[in-house]
């Protein structure tokens, strides 16, 4: 039996000694991508692979490691056998990794012939090999297109480095030195993790280190279901898309569209997580094998909705259930491409659950302040980059530029600005001078850009603008864009609240040096019409290569955000006076030379009163006094019993209704509906084109496929939600009471 001091004692040294493995892998790598960027983590595992600790770097990674570990328990215990000193490598997202850049590096932690654990890292690696320089090739008909993974092998035996194994790893590279410093990198860190978990065990004993972990694994499960028990029963769902054009598709035939459907049931202390209804697998890329499904979809659950409680996968994993369908574009079967799921299909898996989460959290006062809404994902600005130097030798990488995004908004304040994924807290952008360093290019701009928030009672992060052009070299630069958010925007608000801006990538010829509009990568006018980026994009020396990453999605109505705070972005350039008006109905006065801008709050009062009767076609209702009544269905929506629907309250199915209550606005206490009814289709929706708040005004061919659908109470016309749809698609039941 471990003492509670000697279990803190001993979570803490953990903790701190897969932190220094993080240091130790980021010094010795020659990568701008661990090195500056932290695209990378590493984790404790207890001896059957479920992770006790893991690195506050990319989340998404380390969730699925343990699958590695099983893995090779599986196939490897016997032929060719795990001993001390041993290490294994693998970058096959079958088995275990997220994709084929992001290479894992296990070892096991044995101590006088007991296994105490095994500790990982995992890196994205700039190249892998394949067909495309960066790893990824867009276009694949199947994995055989893509660089061809490498299942588990040991690749360091009883201390020494395999040789003949290194060879074959690198040959598959064409940035073999770089890859070759990640790796020793990896190996190192993890050397220095046995090392130091094997003085632990002198100090400690190595049943007391294996007691700890199984404690740590059992409370955090333990605290993740007590938490669950105080939340409601319920059922969410949330709709997000990912376009995609496969290989042989016809000239100017838009992009296929695949969907990520998921439904989430709370009941008692068990969340299911249902991505059966998701679409069948499209032929390659972007697909999502078990394991990223499984990093994203769990990495998510710890971010959104574990705050303040430990951060162990292996506590987590247990508790969420995935239930997926083999074939879909969520759970990919052998051989479906995959390179390019992290940034296409896992980013649609992390918004849903976010989204689905924020719902749960709704219901709670006292859990809705962990209510997030969602930040960034990967968009058109994020892709590779490859081309020749002037001496003649290759790159081929990631600027990671897209890591600029904004986060998402929560009931304590906004979206933090330029501040990339929350579910990879660690990680960033790379400084502008070290990809200056690493890369033939040069930057011309970079600048957090106004009106890509996602407007709210609290608005999201805002997004990045990057300017850059080739720099030192006679050969174009290549991009493959991952080429996702442009048609419709992806980061979701909650409660009410707006999504983030869209995703912008484009080429534009320079016209001078000094023309801002060049610079910024804004055309003169409105509506700058843009085909979806092919996968190989060319930047010359006349060239400019735009990109805008994604703002974080807003909370809440904007409306009734504050005329200040509006005002206070104005004036920081994160908001237009055209924006103001625009998303938040906030009237602002043009500066002059003698007096700054301000906002005039007589003009904005009448334009936000005339807003919400042009929402609803009539007058709003005034808000309801007292307080909030019955129990919280939503931060906007109240369940009632069913003596509070009065006889003439136009609800279908009075009988139910009489015996299971109804849903009202928490605003001004309307009746909506039935307890069992799909509260949505009694709101106001009103569908409007996503366009009119892309960013720099660019709009790209397939955008008219879809609609932002927002739902107001048809009484006093609050926002109650927003949802990017398909155009014609049916109202989501996105809340479900049991």
């Amino acid at each position: 039996m471990v003492d509670e001091i000697t279990f803190e004692v001993l979570r803490h040294r953990l903790d701190a000694i897969n932190d220094d493995a993080a240091s130790i892998l980021a010094r010795l790598s020659g990568s701008q991508l661990a090195a500056e960027a932290r695209d990378l983590n590493t984790v404790i595992m207890a001896p059957d692979g479920r992770v006790v600790c893991c690195g506050r770097y990319v989340l998404a990674q380390v969730v699925s490691m343990h699958l590695v570990v099983r893995d090779i328990l599986a196939q490897y215990t016997d032929n060719p056998g795990i001993g001390p000193g041993d290490q294994f490598v693998t970058n096959d997202p079958y088995v275990g990794t997220l994709h084929q850049p992001d290479v894992v590096v296990v070892a096991p932690i044995i101590v006088e012939g007991r296994m105490v654990g095994w500790c990982g890292s995992t890196v994205h690696q700039p190249d892998v090999g394949g067909p495309n320089p960066g790893g990824i090739t867009y276009d694949a008909r199947s994995i055989f297109d893509e660089a061809v993974p490498m299942p588990p092998v040991r690749i360091v035996e009883a201390g020494r480095m395999r040789r003949d194994i290194e060879r074959e790893y690198l040959a598959r590279s064409r940035t073999a030195e770089l890859n070759r410093l990640d790796l020793l990198g990896q190996v190192a860190a993890n050397r220095s993790v046995v090392e130091q978990v094997e003085r632990l065990c002198a100090q400690y004993g190595a049943e007391t280190v294996g007691a700890v972990m199984d404690r740590l694994l059992e409370r955090t499960e333990l605290l993740l279901r007590e938490r669950l028990r105080a939340l409601p029963d319920g059922r969410w769902r949330h709709v997000s898309h990912v376009e995609y054009r496969p290989h042989g598709s016809a000239p100017g035939e838009p992009e296929a569209v695949y969907a990520v459907r998921l439904t989430m049931t709370k009941r008692g202390d068990d969340l299911e997580l249902d991505f059966t209804g998701s679409d069948p697998q499209a032929p390659g890329a972007i697909n999502a094998a078990y394991p990223a499904l499984a990093n994203f979809a769990i990495g998510s659950v710890l971010i959104y909705l574990c705050g303040g409680l430990p951060w162990v996968p292996g506590g987590v994993w247990p508790v969420v259930r995935i239930l997926s369908r083999e074939g879909t574009v969520v759970h990919a079967k052998w051989p479906a491409g995959v390179a390019m799921s992290t940034a296409a299909t896992c980013q649609a898996i992390r918004v849903s659950v976010n989204s689905c989460v924020a719902r749960m959290l709704e219901t709670s006062e006292e859990f809705a302040p962990l209510v997030m809404a969602s930040c960034q994902a990967a968009g058109g600005g994020g892709g590779t980059v490859h081309g020749l130097r002037a001496d003649g030798t290759a790159y081929a990488t990631m600027t990671l530029d897209e890591i600029t995004g904004g986060g998402g908004a929560t009931w304590l304040g906004d979206g933090a600005d330029s501040s990339g994924y929350t579910t990879s807290p660690g990680a960033s952008c790379a400084n502008v001078e070290v990809n200056e360093a690493y890369l033939p290019l040069l930057y011309e701009r970079r600048v957090e850009l106004a009106d890509t928030a996602g407007p709210g009672r609290h608005r999201g992060g805002a997004g990045t603008l990057h300017a850059l052009s080739p720099y030192g070299t006679g050969t174009p630069m290549t991009m493959m864009s991952f080429g996702q958010g442009l048609q419709h925007p992806l980061a979701a608000g909650v409660c009410g609240g707006e999504f983030g801006g869209q995703s912008v990538v484009a080429v534009t010829p320079r016209t001078g040096t000094d023309d801002l509009a060049v610079a910024q990568g804004l055309p003169a006018s409105e509506g700058w019409s843009l085909p979806m980026p092919s996968s190989t994009i060319q930047i010359g020396a006349g060239d400019v290569l735009i990109s805008v990453s994604q703002g974080g999605g807003g909370l809440g109505d904007p409306l009734e955000r504050e005329p200040s705070a509006v005002l206070d972005d104005v004036v920081n350039g994160l908001v237009s006076v055209a924006g103001a008006r625009r998303d938040y109905g906030v009237v602002i006065t043009n500066a002059s030379e003698d007096s700054p801008v301000s906002a005039d709050e007589a003009a904005t009062e009448r334009l936000r009163a005339e807003r919400r009767r042009l929402r609803i076609g009539r007058s709003p209702a005034p808000r309801a006094t007292g307080g909030r009544a019955g129990r919280r269905l939503s931060a906007a929506l109240d369940l009632l019993p069913a003596s509070s629907a009065s006889a003439g309250t136009a609800v279908s199915g009075r009988n139910q209704r009489e015996r299971d209550g109804v849903v009202a606005c928490a605003r001004c206490a309307t009746v909506l509906c039935g307890a069992h009814e799909n509260v949505h289709e009694h709101l106001v929706a009103d569908d409007v084109s996503p366009a009119g708040r892309s960013p720099l005004g660019a709009v790209y061919a397939g955008g008219e496929r879809f609609v932002v659908r927002h739902f107001y109470c048809p009484a006093c016309a609050a926002q109650i939600d927003v949802q990017v749809c398909r155009v014609g698609d049916p109202v989501l039941a996105a809340i479900e009471v049991l």
